[in-house]
């Protein structure tokens, strides 16, 4: 946990895409394998709580990724259809779930990808998809 503390600090580009998202009506969530104090604590620490509507931890479902169960435990708080979700992954286990839940996928190569212009260009691109 001391990493959480010495590694963990907010970063703006995190903050504006997800602030700019909220104020677009977009809903947002985290989903991590960490246990919920862990995920707390980042997300906290990052700036980025006060931006996100539901956090899920590997404590709130049976199974953790690859399993789909954290993504669709989301996809059901929000009462959203897969095909209305965007997640963002960086992991192999986590892109197995991510595509085994049914949802649109953004693969980063790390955090710092996570920008409101790549997320939005992704959701552009899915919105061209379903318009052909």
């Amino acid at each position: 946990m001391d990493i959480v503390y010495t590694q963990c600090n907010p970063v703006f580009i995190h903050q504006y895409a997800l602030s700019k998202l909220r104020a677009l009506g977009y809903r947002t969530a985290v989903c991590s394998n960490s246990v919920r104090n862990s995920v707390e604590v980042m997300m906290q620490r990052g700036g980025l709580s006060p931006y996100l509507e539901l956090m899920v931890s590997n404590e709130d479902v049976r199974n953790g990724k690859p399993n789909p169960e954290m993504y669709t435990k989301a996809m059901s708080h929000f009462k959203l259809d897969p095909a209305e979700c965007l997640i963002i992954e960086d992991n192999e286990n986590g892109i197995k779930a991510a595509k085994a839940a049914g949802g649109n996928l953004l693969v980063v190569q790390d955090v710092m990808d996570v920008t409101l212009s790549n997320i939005l260009g992704r959701i552009d691109e899915i919105e061209m998809e379903l318009n052909q």
